[in-house]
């Protein structure tokens, strides 16, 4: 089976990897380099770095427009990954992978969607959280649950220590 990836932030890094062991990744869609610090220095995503560093093809565009869904189209994957992309993908986009695509979301679906779940789990004082495989589809965060796996919380947990 042939993988398109998107994802952007270290959290994404572990789902790449594991999947770059055991499929073949055919394309990683990242956001492009953005303002960092101060100086807002440009800098790549994290997910771009770590598939530099496996030999993937990355493709950071400004828009999924038709000229780049082209490109998409034609490294003939078979299923779209997303782990923490930052944008919704449109009908058209999702139209090119026949077995359609999945969202890894860093909480238990359908609590906390959004865009920042994990401190939204600790601010909200839950005793538990987790990670939720869905389908995508055109509404984020809102396909039909696949998978979940749950965690409990303890009063030492931070953003950092979950993610």
């Amino acid at each position: 089976m042939k993988i398109f990836f998107a994802g952007t932030p270290d959290f994404a890094i572990p789902s790449l990897e594991i999947l770059s062991k055991h499929f073949e990744i055919v394309g990683v869609l990242t956001q492009p380099a953005s303002g960092k610090g101060r100086g807002q220095k440009l800098a790549d995503s994290p997910v771009k770095r770590e598939a530099l560093a496996l030999g993937l093809k990355v493709l950071e565009p400004e828009d999924l427009n038709s000229t780049f869904l082209n490109e998409i189209k034609e490294l003939r994957a078979d299923l779209l990954v997303c782990v923490a992309y930052g944008k919704i993908f449109k009908n058209d986009f999702l139209n090119l992978f026949p077995y359609g695509g999945i969202n890894l979301h860093p909480s238990l679906l359908p609590r906390h969607r959004g865009p920042a779940p994990i401190p939204a789990a600790i601010l909200a004082g839950d005793a538990e959280t987790g990670v939720t495989i869905q389908r995508l589809i055109l509404k984020m965060d809102a396909g039909p649950i696949l998978a979940q796996q749950k965690i409990s919380l303890s009063d030492n947990d931070t953003t950092e220590s979950l993610s």
